[in-house]
């Protein structure tokens, strides 16, 4: 029998749904399960309404959840994996299982002072606070999805990107760093697997609480969009991945 379990991808700081662009055509290409590119609250080609922070990208989320036929498999990229924990403990029972690469959450504290300073000048300095941080990762991408990374930057209003970092980091209630963050994984209940570029990302996820059957894993070679980086191999991932959750292996 075919597995239809929805998909649900979440897009991270300043990006799109149409970021998503070079892995749902491979899903759609592989497999007749339905593909959702959610459209966070602020991001382009997203409509009017919703709140431009983590807590309401993550309530419009629940609703996307709530509307789905049946549990899915939540996807979410760096600022987006935040969308997806929550979302996840609002809604356990619309999810099957999360994926989540190389999370924004699990920070340091003492990354307090250097992100109240990168959202101070990104509400002063506009985008040329933030440019460097997207164009070095555009680099290291196929061009199709450089382009699409930086057509999506250009396109978020600097307000929106720096009420998104405050939201993830300075904000009362924030999770990113790690304390907020062991609160916020503590109510998730479905398997999750994580997807990191660097062992220190891996090493912070392994601190966290996990359902049964989470899985970490490193890809060493990667930046942060890795999933960009090497599309068919996290297209390959996500569907065995997939699978797993909805043909779990009885022992």
């Amino acid at each position: 029998m075919t597995d239809a379990t929805p998909i649900v991808l979440v897009h991270g700081w300043a990006g799109s749904a149409e970021a998503w662009h070079p892995i749902v055509s491979r899903l759609r290409a592989k497999a007749p399960q339905p593909v959702v590119a959610a459209r966070l609250p602020g991001s382009p080609g997203a409509p009017d309404g919703g709140t431009s922070t983590i807590p309401g990208a993550a309530a419009m989320l629940a609703e996307t959840l709530r509307a789905q036929a049946r549990p899915v498999l939540l996807v979410g990229h760096s600022m987006g994996a935040q969308v997806t924990l929550l979302a996840h403990a609002m809604e356990p029972d619309s999810v099957l299982g999360e994926v989540v690469i190389d999370p924004a959450y699990g920070a340091s504290h003492t990354d307090h002072a250097g992100m109240t300073e990168w959202a101070s000048r990104i509400e002063t300095e506009g985008h040329a606070a933030t440019h460097d941080f997207f164009a070095s990762a555009a680099a290291t991408m196929p061009p199709e999805a450089g382009n699409l990374l930086l057509a999506d930057h250009s396109a978020t209003h600097p307000a929106v990107i720096a009420r998104y970092l405050r939201s993830e980091y300075l904000d009362s209630g924030a999770i990113g760093f790690l304390a907020g963050t062991r609160r916020a994984a503590a109510r998730r209940t479905k398997p999750v697997l994580a997807i990191h570029s660097t062992e220190l990302g891996a090493s912070r996820e392994r601190m966290l609480p996990a359902p049964p059957g989470s899985r970490v894993e490193t890809w060493i070679g990667h930046g942060h969009f890795l999933h960009l980086e090497s599309p068919d191999r996290f297209v390959e991932t996500v569907g065995a991945w997939r699978r797993s959750l909805a043909n779990p292996v009885v022992e």
